[in-house]
């Protein structure tokens, strides 16, 4: 069968880790189904991928009516952004028709009436995945109220009535499922993931790698360093910002305050060796600390499964159900805003690498052994191969 994975996020945006995922799933995909395409959005066009066992062949590009009338503006950008997304459904629909799609696989697809009206087709075996299950919350304390009615003046559940099957990416557990509902965690594609070396020095680096928004909590590191460093001492610690994001020019601006310039850097966006060499240098990994920001208690993001692929320890502040408490190389911190404990998880780390030398061994092992994506994307494509034999689908040939 044909497969498509449509996706209305910014391929050239700076936050890497979705993009990530999203071509991960696509690789798995492939292992199972004839043809996979993945239709992706950029700032002023959409591309089509074919994609291939590891690879992603462009086959063509939508190019946006670029709306340059409008000024600048939050408001203009928002309405800009809308019309994007009926430009990029437009084309979504004909790709449907014109590359004989089965199986339509949507992320970051908003209710709109266009969108409606796609998930309408019957033929199609129809899977909306949510990046963030429950997403409510979330979306409450996220998304600008121009954008709520722009994108959500059709309420999800519409949207889920319609379509065969909707995955979440769980925060919580307990949840009451029905036949159209299957939940997942995040995973990780490991071949694309280096080992970092194991170096000793006399000072320690901490590291953090996001886009980064409020919800990371990096503040709470920051502030944690302040702490630190007002008791005089001993040991030297540095904290390494990788990445852009909304929140970073208020993390800046904290560092200034706060006099921390010669002990906090921030690297910007690294991707490949350039990033392979941060990680190398840095002993202590810090995941999302500001989940509470929104009203979760648990998930499973990206970046922790990329730090245990690494395997560089790691400190969170929510609840992920990857990583069994007796995991000795995760530290959990409060889910709050007090500041991060640096003595403390100073303390717990040089525990760990007494106990445990080859640490980054032990944590490469369990990624490989729990946390790829062909076992996360197992019960989706189980369900995927029921579904079809329930609307009498064949293979393409």
């Amino acid at each position: 069968m044909n497969l498509l994975y449509s996706t209305f996020i910014r391929e050239d945006s700076a936050a890497k880790g979705f993009l990530k995922k999203v071509i991960s799933q696509c690789i798995v995909f492939k292992k199972e189904f004839e043809n996979v395409y993945l239709y992706i959005s950029r700032r002023e066009e959409a591309v089509l991928y074919k994609v291939e066992r590891d690879d992603m062949l462009k086959i063509k590009t939508f190019r946006y009516n670029t709306f340059s009338s409008f000024k600048e503006g939050s408001s203009i950008r928002k309405i800009r952004g809308f019309l994007r997304y009926n430009s990029f459904l437009k084309y979504l629909n004909e790709i449907i028709h014109l590359y004989k799609i089965d199986i339509l696989y949507m992320r970051s697809s908003y209710p709109t009436k266009k969108m409606m009206s796609i998930v309408k087709n019957k033929r199609l075996i129809k899977l909306l995945e949510y990046p963030t299950y429950p997403y409510e919350e979330e979306y409450k304390k996220i998304q600008p109220k121009l954008e709520h009615i722009l994108f959500w003046n059709n309420k999800p559940k519409k949207i889920e009535e319609l379509v065969d099957l909707v995955v979440g990416i769980s925060v919580e557990k307990n949840l009451k499922l029905d036949e159209k509902l299957i939940l997942i965690d995040n995973g990780i594609q490991l071949d694309s993931v280096k080992v970092k070396k194991q170096n000793k020095k006399n000072y320690l680096n901490l590291l953090s790698i996001a886009y980064v928004s409020f919800w990371h909590g990096y503040d709470r590191i920051i502030k944690g360093l302040h702490e630190y460093y007002k008791t005089n001492p001993e040991k030297e610690i540095y904290y390494h910002c990788v990445g852009e994001g909304s929140d970073l020019e208020n993390l800046k601006t904290l560092v200034r305050e706060l006099s921390l310039e010669k002990y906090v850097i921030f690297h910007g966006t690294k991707t490949g060796e350039d990033l392979d060499k941060v990680v190398d240098e840095c002993d202590i990994a810090f995941g999302s600390l500001g989940f509470h920001r929104t009203g979760l208690t648990g998930g499973s993001p990206l970046k922790a499964r990329e730090y245990c692929a690494r395997g560089i320890p790691f400190v969170i502040a929510y609840e992920d159900w990857d990583f069994p408490k007796n995991f000795p190389f995760v530290y959990r911190i409060p889910k709050d805003d007090t500041p991060v404990d640096v003595s403390q998880v100073i303390k717990w780390y040089e525990n760990l690498i007494k106990e445990h030398p080859n640490y980054s061994t032990e944590m490469r092992r369990y990624a490989e052994e729990n946390l790829s994506w062909d076992a996360k994307m197992e019960p989706v494509i189980e369900k995927i191969k029921e579904l079809a034999k329930e609307k009498g689908r064949k293979p393409t040939t």
